[in-house]
């Protein structure tokens, strides 16, 4: 059997098709708007503004997600939305995804406030459980 037409499975290793990974997709998955290589945050920030001037853009996801460190996504992305990230360690945020930070920033904002991440993550589920009982209870 030739190789290239052989049957992969679900648990094969694959490498995935960079010019599908670097797509910028309308907020439906319909439609590719743009592309973004995951190098250079304000690379990104220049392509969708050029986005913006032909579509009214509302994207569901960026590209390149894979590049926000595990620590700092949920609950702390829901907590603090980081979009996406570039090799350099510039993440995309705010609700408007409009800000450049530092994710080194981000673990000081954490570190600040409750003491590190992996705190406010223990917060976060403590809460959780605390208004889950009280739902149990009533």
């Amino acid at each position: 059997m030739n190789p290239d037409k052989s049957r992969r499975f679900s648990l094969d290793k694959s490498e995935p098709d960079s010019k599908v990974l670097n797509r910028i997709k309308s907020a439906d998955g319909d439609e590719t708007l743009g592309n973004w290589d995951g190098n250079s945050i304000y690379d990104l920030v220049k392509e969708l503004d050029r986005i913006e001037e032909f579509a009214d853009a509302n994207y569901a996801s960026l590209p390149h997600q894979a590049n926000i460190p595990e620590d700092l996504r949920p609950p702390v992305a829901i907590d603090f939305p980081i979009w996406t990230c570039d090799k350099n360690g510039l993440c995309l945020t705010g609700e408007n995804c409009a800000e450049i930070v530092m994710v080194d920033d981000v673990r000081k904002y954490y570190q600040k406030e409750f003491g590190g991440v992996d705190q406010f993550k223990d917060k976060i589920i403590r809460e959780i459980s605390e208004r889950n009982q009280r739902l149990k209870d009533n």
